[in-house]
């Protein structure tokens, strides 16, 4: 289907802001309000600093001659396969700040759970800050003293001090805070929660946490292409110069629409939600439908994975990088419409972007072909016009991660269908759902009934049949997914090593969850507790399951052992039905297979169904639930440690 696109006319003259380099060179960033990215320039902007989360580094650009000038080790070797043919970096850097002065760099270590702090002059790793579970955003302060850290699996924000390197304060969150922005003046800081609610605000100086200002979720409105559903994926916020407004860069999921209606264009929508400072909800910009008569959306263009923000330096223009379509959407910030588009990416997987202190220029971090796009933002005409200007830049001297994971991680992530046939107009990828290769956290309304999305995390290896009531033995299995869901043209045989790449990459390249912070003494209560109640019989071996316990080719015809627990839906207007699996199996209603534990912390909400909103709601629904509150508690402790 033909995606509509309208003119749209931007008035008058905009005048360029003040920008930073007009008199002597700055190392610095510049005085400006922050937030967190994969890249950092200096305020001079020559000099481009980018992660590399799969090869544990950080490269340094110079933009002006268009050369890698170093790449900066983080680990202690570079990433390899393991014994068992997994792909697991060691830090796994996700963002990066500068101090004021330049001559620091701050690097946030996923897999480490730490701070790396690094000297720009010699290149080395300085320090290394232990600061919680899977540290995420990072900013620094105007004055350089403090650093800002989103530590996503303990639900906390820490203060380190710059000098001492030691955590002054801890700010606690309810969940996974993931992007950080800060004031100009340092007096504001916030927190995106990656899953939701929303933002939440922090008082720099005391590090108290107000509760979370939710973006809310928009309703249906009447037909199935028109923005709507519940927000995930927060990934970015930014606040826009010369005013209040806080912006937000995250999904809205369309889990109202049922099979067979459920389709790849009532299932994901892209949107920009604007906040105040002060915590007021204005509106969301987004992707409204196609052919829909007398509907006219805030972007004309269909766009998916909405991943990094940044604003022009006098505010007048957001450009937000979708990492699943593959490109840059430029939206006029006073008139919130897209003023323009830059597709294709000369790269794929883009996470992160920066403009240059002059406005001139934008830099676009592509993780996938290891690279950095350039973009010419030209304000000749009045308007601003985006354009790729020429090859990106190489960031690596050599890649580590198998040629074969690169392709599956590119088929995982991409929703660009020029350039593979994996959905319909840059609508869906496995990642819109799989957020970080984990779950989206909502329940979808399935054929077979409700279903929550479970996490990739750590593979599928080891965990016996795939789907809640084993109706899939194999990754490869997911081109039915493909085809129905994201509206993809995938054939199993023709493209097989497309599928193949995809199943490798599945399996070997996305690590499990570091498991948040927990008491040692409790976990070890909370396993005898597990033994003691008989979780093991179900949740048994290396991957806490018994799914394929007796056919350990995954005959889909053969034994298979489903469990009913209680936990079957059994009336309101979508219960669970009898189907057939994959192969034509039949599968009863009330059976279902049993899930692995390891990473279960990071994967709320529970059961197949999505019923429990935490893991203390799912022990308490099964049959041998601990009767006391201490042994609940602890056992609650040991899951969140697996």
């Amino acid at each position: 289907m033909s995606r509509r696109r309208w003119a749209i006319v931007l008035l008058g003259q905009l005048a360029l802001g003040a920008c930073a380099g007009n008199g002597a060179p700055s190392t610095g960033p510049s005085p400006s309000a922050v937030h967190s990215s994969s890249l950092a320039l200096s305020a001079d902007g020559r000099l481009l600093f980018v992660v590399n989360p799969d090869a544990d580094s950080v490269s340094v650009l110079d933009v002006r001659t268009r050369v890698l000038e170093r790449e900066i080790a983080l680990a202690d070797a570079v990433p390899a396969l393991d014994g068992a043919g997994n792909y697991a970096p060691a830090i796994l850097p996700r963002s990066v700040a500068l101090s004021p002065s330049g001559a620091t760099l701050y690097v946030t270590a996923e897999r480490a759970n730490a701070l790396l702090v690094v000297d720009v002059a010699s290149g080395r790793v300085q320090s290394r800050v232990p600061v919680g579970s899977e540290p995420i955003g990072v900013v620094v302060s105007p004055a350089g003293d403090s650093v800002y850290v989103a530590c996503s699996q303990d639900a906390t924000v820490v203060r380190v001090d710059s000098k001492s390197l030691q955590i002054t304060a801890t700010a606690h969150v309810t969940s996974e805070p993931w992007a950080l922005a800060l004031s100009a003046d340092g007096s504001q800081l916030f927190a995106t929660h990656l899953l939701g609610p929303g933002v939440t605000a922090i008082d720099p100086s005391g590090m108290t946490a107000r509760a979370p200002w939710t973006i809310p979720d928009l309703a249906a409105r009447g037909d199935k292409r028109l923005a709507h559903g519940q927000v995930r994926g927060i990934y970015d916020a930014a606040l826009r110069p010369g005013t209040s407004e806080l912006w937000a860069a995250h999904l809205l999921l369309g889990t109202d629409t049922a099979q067979p209606e459920l389709d790849f264009e009532s299932t994901a929508f892209p949107a920009l939600s604007l906040l105040h400072a002060d915590g007021r909800y204005e509106q969301t910009l987004s992707s409204d439908a196609q052919d829909v008569p007398g509907v006219d959306g805030s972007f004309a263009d269909v766009v998916s994975g909405p991943h990094a923000l940044a604003f022009t330096p006098d505010g007048e223009y957001a450009l937000m990088v979708a990492a699943n379509s593959e490109d840059v959407l430029v939206v006029d910030a006073s008139r919130r419409v897209e003023a323009d588009l830059v597709r294709p990416l000369p790269g794929k997987l883009p996470e992160g972007i920066v403009i240059s202190p002059d406005g001139s220029r934008a830099f676009v971090d592509q993780r996938n072909s290891a690279d950095v796009a350039i973009l010419r933002l030209d304000r000749s005409s009045g308007a601003l016009e985006a354009s790729v200007d020429g090859p990106p830049i190489a960031r690596l001297r050599h890649d580590p991660m198998p040629e074969t994971l690169r392709l599956g991680q590119a088929l995982f992530n991409s929703a660009n269908s020029g350039r593979f046939p994996i959905t319909t107009e840059h609508w869906i990828a496995c990642a819109t759902c799989h957020v970080e290769g984990r779950s989206d956290a909502v329940t979808w309304l399935f054929a077979p009934g409700p279903r929550d999305t479970p996490s990739n995390a750590g593979g599928m290896l080891g965990t016996g049949f795939l789907f809640r009531t084993a109706d899939r033995n194999q990754v490869q299995d997911y081109w039915h997914t493909i085809n129905i869901e994201q509206g993809g043209r995938f054939d199993p045989v023709a493209q097989a090593s497309l599928l193949d790449a995809l199943t490798a990459y599945v399996n070997q390249a996305i690590p499990l969850p570091e498991p948040p912070t927990t008491d040692a003494a409790l976990v070890e209560r909370g396993a005898a507790v597990f033994e003691h109640a008989g979780c093991g019989r179900c949740h048994s071996g290396a991957r806490f399951t018994d799914s394929g316990m007796g056919n350990a080719a995954l005959d889909l015809a053969g034994p298979v052992l489903l469990h009913d627990v209680g936990t079957c839906v059994t009336s309101g207007a979508f219960p669970d039905v009898a189907h057939a699996d994959v192969a034509g199996n039949a599968r009863e209603a009330c059976a279902f297979d049993t899930p692995s534990l390891n990473g279960v912390s990071s994967s709320a909400p529970y059961l197949h169904d999505g019923s429990a909103a935490t893991l203390r709601e799912a022990i308490q629904k099964m049959p041998d639930a601990p009767a006391s509150a201490a042994e609940l508690d602890a056992l609650v402790e040991y899951l969140r440690s697996l």
